[in-house]
């Protein structure tokens, strides 16, 4: 058995168009973010000019081109799943992230999708079966949704120069953190529901509950009591860390 196998390379090749659609949107997404950027982040390298505006759009059309071309090879729901991605993150760039919480339930949905993408590469009735792909597609949409409100947090100063309406700047930080903590407290109740089903083994619940949930949460607590810059960041980088210790949990599982 080799990786070119068509039962292997149907989920590389998805995996590929995935984070070439990423790769893009993050672009776009520095592009439309310079003037914030300009306050909230001057180390980044379109705010210091060290690329030009019009290389960056053009690598990042390039960069849709080529994982349209991916997706279409492997099916036609992939092909639909990642024209769907692509035009999310549009409207989210240039629209969406104006508009207060549609923005973070974009990038959630967003984060969602990779897994459903990824059950359809190899069957489509796989992306919407229990125990599935569905389920990393609900942990990754609330944990997600979680962090967007964190970062929201963290770039108070930048979006309010720049006239951007996010929850922090509409409910203040302190109930942004309390509806981040009920979001996670949401997530840590479904990451049960695998293990009340007997889906996964004894690893998940190590994993997602000891090492995962019940942190963070008490983390999050904390934050609510001391909304600092620095715990601010520490919990951003918390979050993304359980990202992956979730989809390693996921894989093992």
């Amino acid at each position: 058995m080799t990786w070119l196998e068509p039962q292997f390379l149907a989920p590389f090749l998805t995996s590929l168009a995935t984070f070439l659609v990423c790769a893009s949107g993050n672009i776009v997404n520095d592009i439309v973010d310079i003037p914030i950027d300009r306050i909230n982040r001057p180390q980044r390298i379109l705010v210091q000019q060290k690329i030009p505006l019009q290389s960056a759009y053009i690598f990042s059309v390039l960069l849709n081109l080529s994982a349209l071309a991916l997706a279409i090879f492997v099916s036609l729901d992939v092909f639909i799943a990642a024209l769907i991605a692509i035009s999310l993150l549009y409207f989210y760039n240039y629209k969406a992230k104006q508009i207060p919480f549609l923005g973070n339930i974009i990038i959630a949905l967003l984060a969602g999708m990779v897994f459903i993408t990824g059950g359809l590469s190899i069957d489509r009735l796989l992306a919407f079966t229990l125990p599935g792909p569905l389920i990393g597609a609900v942990f990754a949409f609330l944990f997600h949704l979680v962090r967007e409100i964190v970062k929201d947090i963290e770039d108070i100063d930048g979006d309010l120069q720049s006239g951007i309406k996010t929850i922090p700047i509409i409910f203040g930080k302190k109930v942004s953190i309390a509806i981040a903590m009920s979001l996670f407290l949401i997530l840590t109740l479904f990451t049960y529901l695998p293990i009340l089903k007997g889906w996964y083994t004894e690893i998940y619940k190590i994993l997602t509950v000891y090492i995962v949930d019940l942190p963070l949460l008490a983390f999050l607590i904390l934050l609510w009591g001391n909304p600092t810059k620095k715990m601010l960041a520490a919990t951003s980088l918390l979050l993304k860390i359980g990202m992956g210790i979730g989809i390693i949990a996921l894989i093992f599982s």
